[in-house]
């Protein structure tokens, strides 16, 4: 079994099998799943696969990762690398509605009664950097976890 996440194309693909010749594909709303010709299933390939990754975590799923990965899952929560001058990682709790951001220089901070569509907007943010400033940072209550 091989599984892959694309950060860039948000594509989770997890490949159960070989390559066969003949190859049908079954495709519903985020999910796209394939098997052969003996109905053996070969591949699941989930878009928008943060938003599922989070909703597995919130339902009790323990994700195992390797060291590489950028998506990892700590204290109940999806964490993910940010590619970002300002901040290093984030993750967040869609029950509880916090977010916690670890910024490079300054440590780690919660926010409070963060909507899921505001994680999303930095999950998918050109610039995630921009996006704390200009829709988390002053717009949210907070405490300083920590760090620096």
């Amino acid at each position: 079994m091989n599984i892959e996440y694309s950060k860039k194309k948000n594509i989770l693909t997890v490949r159960l099998g070989r390559n066969p010749a003949d190859e049908y594909t079954f495709e519903k709303g985020d999910f796209k799943v394939s098997v052969d010709e003996d109905d053996n299933l070969i591949k699941i390939v989930v878009a928008n696969a943060a938003q599922f990754l989070t909703d597995a975590v919130a339902a009790g799923v323990v994700i195992k990762q390797d060291e590489k990965s950028s998506v990892k899952q700590k204290q109940g929560m999806i964490w993910f690398d940010a590619d970002s001058s300002m901040i290093s990682a984030f993750g967040y709790n869609e029950e509880e509605q916090f977010l916690d951001v670890a910024f490079h220089r300054t440590g780690v901070y919660r926010y409070f009664d963060v909507p899921p569509d505001v994680f999303e907007g930095l999950r998918d943010a050109s610039s995630q950097g921009s996006y704390m400033r200009n829709y988390i940072i002053d717009m949210y209550d907070y405490e300083k976890k920590r760090g620096r």
